[in-house]
């Protein structure tokens, strides 16, 4: 593993205490009292068919979308909810941030406890906060286009961006939730291991 990254990755490791986890956790839960105690509401009663299931209709809840899909998504944004739907990215720059340093705390707790100190495994650090940076690059493209698309100018090459942003976000998150669950299963192989007898079913003159 280069220099760069060891360094890099040990530094994170300093970052990614109990105490910091809670404050991220902290920071999702009122983000999302925001989203679905404020800012939906206002949307909904002005907007309806700006909301599904109780979400916004945003470009990043389904990747690579067509930029005709995505023009009909901008068109939902008028004039009476677009200061509540910046107001909702603006939120969506702060939940993935601490969504992100949860997760990388468990994969850290679990790492750690696994006694994995070295190899590609401790670079799954990173993986969430690669997702953050793919989330920002997509919410800065949708803000940009929605001011553009309401002064009625497209864009359509920064829409395809845009999509190819939300598809590599949901790359590393789905990769970041399977490297979880693999070291979850390596734990509970670990725990199994140590427990008294627990081979005994193996040996034949048991």
């Amino acid at each position: 593993m280069p220099t760069t990254l060891q360094t890099l990755i040990h530094r994170l490791e300093g970052r990614l205490t109990g105490r910091n986890a809670a404050i991220a956790f902290g920071v999702i839960v009122l983000s999302n009292i925001a989203m679905a105690g404020y800012l939906i509401p206002n949307i909904e009663a002005r907007r309806p068919s700006a909301v599904e299931d109780g979400f916004l209709v945003m470009i990043d809840l389904k990747p690579l979308r067509s930029v005709e899909e995505m023009y009909k998504i901008f068109d939902l944004y008028t004039s009476d909810i677009l200061g509540f739907v910046r107001l909702l990215y603006a939120v969506d720059f702060v939940f993935p941030l601490a969504f992100a340093f949860v997760v990388a705390f468990l994969l850290g707790k679990l790492l750690r406890h696994l006694e994995v100190k070295e190899g590609a495994w401790r670079t799954t650090l990173l993986l969430p906060f690669a997702a953050v940076a793919f989330d920002y690059t997509e919410n800065v493209l949708a803000l940009v286009l929605t001011s553009q698309y309401t002064d009625g100018h497209v864009f359509p090459t920064l829409a395809r961006v845009a999509g190819v942003a939300t598809a590599v976000k949901m790359l590393c998150l789905i990769l970041s939730g399977l490297t979880l669950v693999a070291l979850l299963l390596r734990t509970a192989v670990k725990r199994l291991a140590r427990k008294p007898g627990a081979m005994r079913g193996a040996d034949p003159r048991s």
